[in-house]
């Protein structure tokens, strides 16, 4: 629900930690699950990877995109340049990074992503991009 929400991403939730968080409440205005800013590209790709019923590790305080390939690697979640629907896509580029949720593999080094935050105005999109260049997490 919410004005701004897309991609299933909650209007509203409650944190174990007690904290509300989601698309109704302003941009990096409160702390989601994993310890990551409300209605970011990384909020979004760890609710997708929860919603999925994969496990979606807490990596508050270190959760930046760039983080990510790390992050996984560290807890034992393959990572590689290979895309698979449901994996959560990575580039490095950029201060933070930025974390995209692989809706579709397309032919011709393509995919199809949704996303949070891509324009900096914390608002859900979806594109087709090149996959080249991207690290791909497989969450289990």
């Amino acid at each position: 629900s919410g004005v701004n929400c897309g991609g299933g991403y909650p209007g509203s939730a409650r944190s174990p930690s007690g904290k509300n968080w989601g698309c109704n409440y302003a941009l990096d205005n409160t702390y989601d699950t994993w310890g990551m800013y409300n209605r970011e590209w990384v909020s979004y790709a760890a609710f997708k990877v929860d919603q999925s019923g994969r496990n979606m590790p807490y990596w508050g305080g270190k959760g930046h995109a760039y983080q990510w390939p790390n992050n996984a690697r560290a807890a034992g979640i393959p990572v590689d340049g290979n895309p698979r629907v449901g994996d959560v896509a990575i580039s490095t580029a950029g201060d933070y990074g930025h974390a995209m949720y692989v809706e579709a593999v397309l032919g011709g080094g393509k995919i199809f992503i949704s996303q949070y935050n891509a324009d900096l105005d914390g608002r859900y999109t979806e594109r087709t991009i090149n996959a080249a260049g991207l690290y791909f997490i497989h969450f289990p």
